[in-house]
């Protein structure tokens, strides 16, 4: 395959406020600290839909916002989005499922109006006057690799932008036994061709291939792997790691099956 240029970057998850803060911590030189993820105001959203938004969409939307922020108003409408999660809207399920345990079954207009899967695509769409297409990918613990490539193919087959966001939250404690994490956590990143006009701000994917087997986690990974064990979108801190350390890596992420997908990453020099 062809480069793909790595042009803006966000993170949104417990202990992780934004990308600046989260550099230094990702690339060794700060301590991680685990703690709630911070309440954020989606300014962007007409006042109607910001009361309406939960955590999980304001999660994916503040990640988004970050990689984008160098991004003129009028191009944020007419970029491409890619969303992936692995268990969608959590405590939304739990509420719809109260509600249908009930005798007297009824579902407030906000609660339906969140609960379609890709709901967290609707509030960026309506935040950012978005009118491209917009995709949202589920694949259990490989939505982030397979989110990844579904975005790639888009760069590459149209030449145009995409903005990938990965988002997963914890199940509340009504579902906290089906839950696969405690923590939140998402990720943004902006993909372009290369030769863009800001070409690899952040680096360059090269290249993938799919491979069988497990590859142990990274020693200086491991407080963070522990911390959002469980999190499909958190498989991408190798990816952001490499990048907050502007390091040329070989990074595997969880894919379908047995498989891996193996990165290639690039700092831009």
């Amino acid at each position: 395959m062809k480069p793909l240029a790595i042009t803006g970057v966000g993170v949104c998850g417990a202990g992780l406020h934004d990308w600046m803060q989260a550099t230094p911590v990702l690339d060794g030189t700060a301590p991680f600290e685990a703690r709630a993820v911070d309440k954020f105001d989606l300014a962007c959203l007409p006042p109607i839909e910001r009361r309406r938004a939960n955590e999980t969409s304001r999660l994916a939307i503040v990640a988004a916002l970050q990689a984008v922020e160098h991004v003129s108003i009028a191009r944020r409408e007419r970029l491409s989005t890619v969303f992936s999660s692995a268990d969608g809207d959590t405590e939304v399920l739990a509420h719809l499922l109260a509600k249908l345990a009930a005798s007297d079954i009824m579902l407030s207009p906000t609660l339906f109006h969140n609960s379609v899967f890709n709901a967290p695509a609707g509030y960026w769409s309506l935040g950012c006057k978005a009118q491209a297409a917009s995709t949202t990918v589920c694949a259990g613990r490989a939505s982030f690799a397979v989110g990844l490539c579904e975005a790639s193919s888009q760069v590459l087959t149209t030449g145009e932008a995409v903005l990938y966001i990965a988002y997963d939250m914890p199940f509340p404690e009504a579902l906290k036994r089906l839950g696969r994490t405690t923590m939140a956590f998402a990720c943004a990143l902006l993909l372009e061709p290369t030769g863009a006009s800001e070409p690899g701000r952040f680096g360059m994917i090269e290249g993938w291939q799919r491979e069988v087997g497990a590859r142990e986690t990274d020693a200086e990974l491991q407080t963070l792997a522990e911390t959002f064990a469980g999190n499909a979108a958190a498989a991408g801190l190798p990816l952001l790691t490499a990048m907050a350390a502007q390091s040329a890596s070989e990074i595997c992420l969880p894919y379908l099956d047995d498989e891996r997908l193996r990165l290639r990453y690039s700092p831009w020099s």
